[in-house]
């Protein structure tokens, strides 16, 4: 390996993607403005979803035709005499349902009888023309935080949303519409957690997976709550038993560096691999990394390569820095400077510290591309600034070597003029 080209550390496979959210939850739910009316749709079918419900009078569709039935039904909850509503025939399975005055073959098969349906069509049409959950999405977008969360309570009570039980969450763990409480949010999540699903729709599942990873980004950060590494690989183990990639990638990293648990490269490999499939860059570099140095599994660098460059096309800057040093030292790929230099400029320009050392590197040297003694002073500083560990003896042995345009160019670039930064 050339004396100018730094392996990448592993602090840099810990740092990157992961750190940058070490004091934030969030909610990844689907909604993405107040009232989209998929998001709301969607809450509203996860409601009515029959398989999920835990009453037979749940099973049947919204159908229109029930309409009348469920106008006088629901007229204060049976104040109209009938038969369909009387108490005394009530179903021991559906809420308020009668099972003595519907005969048809679907009820006998069923056990659902007239109310139950004639129930089941009331609530539909309450969730159908609900809009507690959208008023509080509104709320919310407004900053009008008290009346958000007033909504989203109702929203839940009346309803059953899990995704106002998921921003209640959310408000009650920052502070917002009322004062700071973990254990609240926690609360709040669990409720999502402990609510009936049907295992065969995914589709359905969004919320639970949420509260999990919240949950278990709470325990891991400690944000709320006391910092509980056991917990939160429970509640990651949770989610990425639903299939939720993000939380297959952190397990991977937990095994990998024995955070609450004891290492355990096989099993770390096993949850890179997972949420590599998936497509998370940080993940396609890590099972990178490990065929790369053999680490769980066989050493395969032509099989790192392929998950190094599927991460680096999606922009990770690990793996850019990764491939840079494969064309610079030949191996697998062939040797090719100048590819290699761009590599280390696509990650140097992510704050990749080694990138930005080893393109100052290049640049010094005229490697891959025109000599650049400023360009090479510049990165050499960056990577200082990043901690790299030899960045500050090549800057100092380098700085004497520049001519005073070059040193003017690269301290205007470190120190632009006022009103010039970011530009």
């Amino acid at each position: 390996m050339k004396p100018t080209i730094i392996p990448a550390l592993l602090s840099v496979v810990l740092a990157t993607s992961v750190q940058a959210q070490t004091d934030t939850v969030t909610v990844n739910g689907p909604r993405a403005r107040a009232g989209d009316p998929h998001a709301i749709n969607a809450a509203k079918d996860r409601i009515l979803n029959g398989r999920s419900a835990s009453s037979c009078a749940f099973m049947d569709p919204y159908n229109p035709a029930y309409d009348p039935v469920t106008t006088a039904y629901m007229r204060d909850f049976g104040l109209d005499d009938s038969l369909s509503n009387d108490v005394p025939r009530a179903s021991d399975l559906a809420p308020d349902g009668d099972v003595s005055n519907l005969s048809s073959a679907v009820a006998r098969v069923s056990g659902c009888r007239g109310a139950d349906w004639h129930f089941a069509a009331g609530r539909n049409r309450i969730v159908r023309n609900d809009r507690t959950l959208a008023l509080g999405y509104e709320a919310f977008d407004n900053k009008d935080y008290a009346r958000a969360l007033d909504m989203f309570g109702t929203a839940w009570t009346k309803i059953g949303y899990d995704d106002a039980a998921l921003m209640l969450a959310r408000m009650h763990l920052y502070g917002l519409g009322t004062a700071k409480n973990g254990a609240q949010a926690v609360a709040w999540l669990e409720k999502v957690d402990h609510k009936p699903y049907d295992p065969a729709r995914s589709d359905l599942l969004a919320p639970r997976i949420d509260a999990a990873f919240m949950l278990a980004r709470m325990y891991d950060r400690g944000i709320g709550v006391a910092r509980a590494p056991d917990k939160a690989r429970a509640w990651y183990e949770k989610a990425a038993g639903y299939g939720y990639a993000p939380a297959q990638y952190l397990l991977g990293l937990a095994y990998y560096t024995a955070d609450g648990v004891p290492r355990d490269l096989k099993l770390a490999g096993a949850y890179f691999e997972a949420a590599a499939r998936a497509g998370i860059p940080a993940a396609l570099f890590a099972a990178g990394r490990m065929h790369d140095l053999g680490e769980g599994v066989p050493a395969d660098p032509a099989k790192a390569i392929v998950y190094y460059k599927e991460a680096a096309l999606k922009g990770d800057p690990d793996a850019r820095f990764a491939l840079g040093t494969y064309f610079y030292s030949g191996e697998v790929v062939g040797k090719d400077l100048a590819t290699a230099r761009r590599w280390f400029a696509a990650a140097a320009r992510q704050g990749q510290p080694d990138a930005m050392f080893n393109l100052g590197a290049m640049a010094a040297h005229g490697e891959g591309g025109a000599r650049d003694p400023a360009t090479a002073y510049v990165m050499f500083d960056l990577a200082r600034q990043a901690g790299h560990d030899r960045a500050a003896a090549a800057l100092q042995a380098l700085a004497p070597t520049l001519t005073a345009d070059e040193r003017k160019r690269a301290d205007t670039v470190l120190h632009p003029p006022h009103g010039q930064a970011g530009s």
